[in-house]
């Protein structure tokens, strides 16, 4: 791991929101994606959903706000969220604008799953099914849409379909391989201020290893790290 550097962020912490049915003690799979930022002087925080993510999206928003955000400072976050946890990183930063500097999402069902509906008793799964009410209006939540990087491949076996996990006004970054980029550029998913193809493979478990998303974060850190960051 490179050399710890100066942080021009100051009192600035990254939390990485688990996904679900991933227990905390199992935060090392969250390593290397850690590391990226621990790399650069950021304090790390890797966070588990409360109940593994089986409770109701409402529930566990409330949690962990009164568990990660200190309103008594001006502390500022970088959120990274994983599957559900993508989902909370926008609710938060919804919550707090002011505080949250930018949102990096991994294989985050933004527009709801078709595979929520298998499992309609359990609450989390029944806000997260297709064209889901609850996503709708927490995608309309106060948070600048320009902040957020919603990274997510074609292969996702989760999220269905795959493009379920864009969002209009965000960065979103696609996995596919080369080869169809010009397919997917056909039928919209084109290179623009809004969409970017990287090639490579991966599903659903694996996005948060992938050195290309890896590298696109270094990049906008790059940049991030370069503005005025005084919201």
């Amino acid at each position: 791991m490179p050399a710890i550097s100066a942080n021009p962020l100051q009192n600035t912490t990254v939390v990485i929101l688990m996904g679900t049915f991933v227990p905390q003690k199992l935060q090392f799979v969250y390593g290397p994606l850690a590391d990226i930022f621990k790399a650069r002087g950021y304090e790390v925080k890797v966070v588990g959903l409360p109940s593994w993510g089986l409770s109701s999206l409402d529930d566990a928003a409330n949690l962990l706000d009164e568990s990660i955000f200190n309103a008594e400072t001006d502390a500022r976050y970088i959120l990274v969220g994983h599957s559900q946890g993508g989902v909370h990183a926008l609710d938060l930063a919804s919550r707090h604008p002011d505080s949250v500097l930018a949102i990096f999402n991994f294989a985050t069902p933004h527009h709801g799953t078709r595979l929520a509906s298998i499992s309609r008793w359990i609450p989390a799964t029944r806000d997260m099914k297709s064209h889901s009410l609850h996503l709708h209006n927490l995608r309309a939540l106060n948070y600048d849409q320009e902040r957020i990087h919603s990274l997510f491949t074609v292969f996702d076996e989760f999220v269905v379909p795959w493009f379920a996990s864009s969002i209009h006004g965000a960065r979103n970054v696609v996995l596919a391989p080369s080869i169809i980029h010009g397919l997917l550029g056909r039928v919209g998913f084109k290179r623009s201020p809004e969409v970017q193809l990287v090639h490579g493979y991966a599903g659903h478990l694996l996005v948060i290893w992938h050195s290309q998303f890896h590298q696109y974060i270094e990049r906008t850190l790059d940049e991030l790290e370069a503005q005025d960051t005084s919201y």
